[in-house]
C-alpha cells in the first residue's frame, strides 16, 4: 500500500519521470494530469497528500476540497495562481522553486535588448522574404556608453547585472526595496530610487513577483518619468506593467519601445492591441526554458513535496 497520494494538476513539461522517481522512493503514488478544472480538479485533490501545480489556479475552493493536503508545490517562481492565504488557513505549506531558471530569464531579458536594438526579428523576417538590405532600420542605437535600469535584485536581477557589465554601459541603476538608494554597489553600479531609474535609464528590466504591491508598477505616472529614447523589458509577470498606459505611451511616441515575454493574459486573444505596434516585441512567456532548467524544475518542485512530507517544511516555502 501506498504511503502518499501525489498529484500533478497540469503536466506541461514532457514526461514526469524526474518527479516520479523522487515521489516513488518515499513511496508516493503519482497520479498525473494533463488538465484539470473545476469540480474535475476539487475531486482529484481530495484526497491528495501533496499537489504539484504549474499554471492551474489553485483558488480557496480548491484548497477548500482538500482533506489531508500538507503541501502545494508550484513548477516555477511565482505562485499568484494559488491562494497563499487559504492555503495558511488550511496548514497546508506553500513552496516554489525561486533558482531555477536564474541563466536563462538573465539571458532572454539581454537577448530581447539587444534583438530590439539590433531589430533581428525584422532583419530575419526581411531575409526571409528575399529582400535583401531593402527595409530602412532608423532609429538603431549604440549599447556601448549607454544606461541600464534593473527594478528588482534577486537572483536573476544579479545575474543580469553580472552579464550586463561587459557590454560597455556608462552605468547600470538597480532598484529594489532591500536596498539603500545611493549605494554604489560595484564599479559603475548604483542602487537608486524608483524615480532616478526610470529618469536616468534606456533600458529597463523588470525582475519582480507579481504581488499586491508591485501589481501595475509601472503605470502610467511611471512611464510619463522615462526617457522618450526607453526601452522597457520584462521577463517577470505581465501585470506588473499597466499594458494599456504602456500601449498609449508606445503610440505617442513617449518611450521608444517594449520587448516582452510576459502579458497580463496569456495567451492573448483576438484583436491583442500591443501585438500590432512595430515598436514591440513579444515572445511567447518562454525566458524559463532550457531543457537544462526543466529537469532542476521538475526536480526541486518533487523535492518540495517530499520534504514537507518527511520532514514539515521545505527549503522553498512562501507561508512557513
Amino acid at each position: 500500500m501506498n504511503k502518499y497520494k501525489v498529484v500533478i494538476t497540469d503536466n506541461l513539461n514532457g514526461n514526469c519521470h524526474i518527479e516520479k522517481g523522487i515521489l516513488e522512493s518515499i513511496g508516493a503514488e503519482v497520479h498525473i494530469f494533463r488538465e484539470l478544472h473545476g469540480d474535475e480538479l476539487c475531486r482529484a485533490v481530495e484526497d491528495a497528500d501533496a499537489v504539484l501545480v504549474d499554471m492551474t489556479e489553485i483558488n480557496s475552493e480548491v484548497i477548500a476540497s482538500m482533506k489531508k493536503c500538507k503541501v502545494i508545490s508550484r513548477y516555477g517562481v511565482g505562485y499568484d495562481n494559488v491562494d497563499v492565504k487559504a492555503a495558511a488557513g488550511a496548514g497546508i505549506k506553500v513552496a516554489i522553486v525561486p533558482d531555477y531558471c536564474v541563466h536563462e530569464v538573465a539571458e532572454h531579458a539581454f537577448a530581447l535588448l539587444l534583438s530590439f536594438e539590433r531589430q533581428i526579428a525584422q532583419r530575419a523576417a526581411a531575409v526571409r522574404a528575399g529582400r535583401w538590405r531593402d527595409v530602412q532600420t532608423p532609429g538603431i542605437r549604440r549599447i556601448n556608453g549607454s544606461v541600464l535600469g534593473i527594478i528588482g535584485y534577486g537572483k536573476t536581477g544579479l545575474a543580469l547585472k553580472s552579464m550586463a557589465e561587459g557590454f560597455g554601459f556608462s552605468r547600470i541603476l538597480i532598484h529594489s526595496r532591500g536596498l539603500e538608494p545611493g549605494l554604489e554597489i560595484d564599479q559603475s553600479v548604483y542602487s537608486v530610487t524608483k524615480e532616478e531609474l526610470l529618469r536616468e535609464s534606456d533600458y529597463i528590466s523588470i525582475h519582480l513577483p507579481l504581488t499586491d504591491e508591485t501589481r501595475s508598477f509601472i503605470d502610467r505616472d511611471s512611464l510619463m518619468k522615462m526617457k522618450k529614447t526607453a526601452v522597457l523589458i520584462n521577463t517577470a509577470r505581465g501585470a506588473i506593467i499597466d499594458e494599456p498606459a504602456l500601449k498609449a505611451a508606445l503610440e505617442k511616441g513617449e518611450i521608444r519601445g517594449a520587448a516582452l515575454d510576459v502579458l497580463s493574459h496569456e495567451p492573448p486573444g483576438d484583436g491583442f492591441y500591443l501585438s500590432e505596434l512595430e515598436n514591440v516585441i513579444i515572445t511567447d512567456h518562454r525566458a524559463y526554458y532550457s531543457e537544462d532548467s526543466i529537469a532542476l524544475l521538475k526536480e526541486k518542485c518533487a523535492a518540495n513535496a517530499v520534504s514537507v512530507l518527511e520532514t514539515g517544511s521545505a527549503p522553498y516555502e512562501v507561508n512557513p
